[in-house]
């Protein structure tokens, strides 16, 4: 397996850059490189996973994935992160407010690869929550909701203990 340049992303996690490879990759199948399966199998070895996709589906995408989905109101947020044969780990996140979203799953075209499942973790945390402290801040019909969500990401990061 190449090695691939270490990177820190907020909220200060140490992971490897995935972009130099990938884009070698993409140029030597060209324009066309998301449909061709050569290109597929090369960037899927990356992550450590073989000829035969054992982990992910035909478009890449890792298959099963874990997921924290947090709701308050009309807003929701979900972190995706699924772990490699190598053991690096991918996430993705998505989110829903009454007025916008967008989100993706865990795949081998991650620019990022995490060397945990709470580095993963704790990324999508982070990422989540500045997005939504941005909403509520803009004051958007959905401010309350999303302060009340940002509230639920925190308690994700630092769950409470069991006293029993």
């Amino acid at each position: 397996m190449r090695e691939h340049p270490r990177i820190i992303v907020p909220p200060g996690v140490e992971a490897l850059d995935m972009r130099p490879a990938q884009k070698d990759i993409r140029a030597r199948y060209g324009r066309a490189y998301h449909v061709n399966k050569d290109c597929l199998r090369d960037v899927a070895a990356l992550w450590g996973i073989g000829p035969e996709h054992e982990c992910i589906n035909d478009a890449g995408v890792f298959m099963p994935y874990q997921s924290i989905d947090l709701r308050a109101g009309r807003c929701s947020a979900e972190i995706r992160y699924a772990a490699s044969p190598s053991g690096l780990w991918a996430m993705d996140t998505s989110h829903m407010t009454a007025t916008s979203g967008n989100g993706s799953s865990p795949s081998i075209w991650n620019r990022v690869a995490f060397l945990s499942d709470d580095d993963a973790r704790a990324a999508g945390l982070y990422a989540l929550m500045e997005l939504f402290r941005h909403i509520a801040a803009a004051g958007r019909p959905e401010a309350v909701e999303a302060s009340k969500l940002v509230s639920l990401l925190e308690d994700e990061r630092t769950p409470q203990l069991t006293l029993f």
